[in-house]
């Protein structure tokens, strides 16, 4: 167990582009959590946006906040980046789609579980609610949360031990499929984890504009590609 002065430092990597919608919202939540600011930091990496992403980002600086603003080059690149600028005291890195806020609770949560179970693990996820809240999202994200537990991946939000960086890196000719990648990567280190919660939440755009079974084939599809068929795959950014 982790003693009660010496909590977990974490560090959220948050890449965004074009985000406006969704950037402030996903921040206040961060900065509510009921977490002591001087063991977490937020980096956002805004990629390139055409929008007022960067600015919104950047009226959230403060000592534990970071706004980074890069040239687009994609999201592998901005979570490179993210983790090129990450404290070096950090114990884990938070990966987090820029559209998908969080509980309070939720770093005291997984400072709980990481101390009491987590010595083993190196790259792991947890459970996400739809925030829309329809009966349908509900079921599709209930089947999700159970598809990424028994296949190792995750959506929307992705934990790393702090320690694999700069060895671990997301491939950045890749457009989709990039943390399936680090997480193979983290896999040799350690085990991976799977946290159920009621403190993640994400938004449904990409589900509702590309179709749900459409986007779950599409997943899969490219999850099974080898990775250099992956590198032909292009993603089509919703917004």
């Amino acid at each position: 167990m982790v003693a009660m002065d010496k909590r977990l430092r974490f560090s959220f990597v948050i890449p965004a582009y074009n985000e406006e919608e969704y950037i402030e919202r996903t921040l206040e939540t961060i900065l509510g959590l009921a977490y002591p600011k001087e063991s977490h930091e937020v980096i956002v990496v805004e990629n390139g946006s055409t929008d007022q992403t960067l600015e919104r980002a950047r009226a959230f600086e403060a000592q534990h906040v970071k706004v980074i603003h890069t040239d687009g080059k994609g999201t592998a690149h901005a979570k490179n980046i993210g983790a090129n600028n990450l404290h070096p005291e950090s114990d884990w890195v938070i990966f987090l789609d820029a559209d998908t806020t969080l509980e309070s609770g939720f770093l005291v949560e997984l400072e709980r579980f990481l101390s009491s179970s987590g010595e083993s693990f190196s790259v792991g996820t947890t459970s996400v609610l739809p925030i829309s809240g329809t009966r349908t999202a509900r079921w599709w994200f209930a089947l999700h949360n159970l598809g990424h537990r028994l296949s190792k991946s995750s959506y929307s939000i992705k934990i790393v031990r702090r320690s694999l960086f700069p060895a671990v890196r997301f491939d950045e000719t890749l457009t989709m499929g990039e943390d399936l990648h680090v997480i193979a990567q983290a896999r040799v280190h350690g085990e991976f984890f799977f946290m159920p919660t009621k403190t993640v939440a994400t938004s449904t755009r990409r589900f509702e504009k590309v179709g749900w079974w459409k986007m779950a084939f599409l997943w899969l599809f490219v999850a099974l590609l080898p990775t250099r068929l992956k590198r032909r795959f292009v993603y089509d950014v919703v917004r």
